[in-house]
């Protein structure tokens, strides 16, 4: 029975550890940000054996209420068994003690008859009563030994049954985790570390992101900022000729239009004229920008 607590003990340490391993894994696939191949190995691994503690845990349950459960009885069971055969000692000392009562009687006293036969007398009811103590006692020892054996039969039955069913269970699981820890690829995780080792648009942590930014820089210097502004200058005067030239010839296209239009009433020409004059206005003003 001892050994029947400490196992169950042992099954809920494991239980335990177990939990605190899937804890760990999973904090471990959170921050993992270069390995992703790694990351979702551990992930699922974790996930898978946070399911095998599950099972554990039920078989922990199952077995604190079928076996334990049933084996803690057996303290009132065993006391009550013990207080029985205490009485049936004490029937029999008493018997004892009347037929000591007689025997003294009959050597001391034999012609007192009075005193003789209530010494008999005593004597036959304390030996009744330890006949019928005897046979419940018999009848007590007989029941207890086939509970016994009835139930002792039917715990290990059920333990063995709720081990059975766990370790199944563990072992299917077991083979998907094995399989998952299969699926992680080393090589690419490696080959993902190697660019982000050398690419500085993503720093992978502030150690790999020095490192990798001062061969970037070895690798492709940078232009200086004089460069620069100089390129920037030139391209504006690039640019610029072709702004004018594009103002320079909306103007005279609309000078054309203006030019070959028919000719209306007086009002009318001068309105145009003045609409001429402000087109070629905004036109040197666009040259002169």
């Amino acid at each position: 029975m001892g050994g029947t607590f400490q196992l169950f003990r042992i099954a809920t340490i494991l239980r335990d550890m177990g939990d605190e391993l899937s804890k760990i894994l999973k904090e471990y696939a959170n921050n993992e940000l270069v390995n992703k191949s790694l990351s979702a190995g551990l992930d699922n691994l974790s996930m898978t054996l946070t399911a095998i503690e599950e099972y554990r845990n039920c078989a922990v349950q199952r077995l604190e209420a079928k076996v334990i459960g049933e084996l803690c009885q057996y303290e009132n069971i065993c006391k009550h068994a013990r207080e029985e055969l205490k009485h049936t000692m004490n029937v029999r000392e008493k018997e004892m003690a009347r037929k000591k009562v007689l025997d003294k009687a009959r050597e001391r006293q034999p012609f007192n008859r009075q005193q003789v036969t209530y010494a008999e007398s005593e004597l036959l009811k304390a030996t009744a009563e330890m006949s019928r103590t005897a046979k419940g006692l018999s009848e007590q020892t007989e029941f207890f030994e086939r509970r016994k054996l009835q139930q002792l039969k039917g715990l290990l039955a059920n333990f063995v049954m709720i081990e059975m069913t766990f370790h199944a269970k563990a072992v299917e699981l077991l083979t998907v985790a094995y399989q998952q820890i299969g699926d992680i690829n080393d090589n690419a995780d490696l080959e993902n570390f190697k660019r982000k080792l050398l690419s500085p648009e993503k720093p992978v942590n502030a150690g790999i992101s020095a490192r990798s930014y001062s061969l970037a820089s070895l690798l492709h210097p940078q232009q200086s900022p004089v460069k620069d502004d100089e390129d920037a200058t030139s391209l504006n005067r690039m640019r610029s000729p072709e702004k004018s030239i594009t103002g320079k010839s909306r103007s005279s296209s609309i000078a054309a239009m203006m030019n070959h239009s028919p000719s209306y009433s007086k009002d009318g020409d001068t309105s145009e004229t003045e609409d001429t004059e402000e087109t070629q206005s905004s036109s040197e003003e666009t040259e002169s920008r």
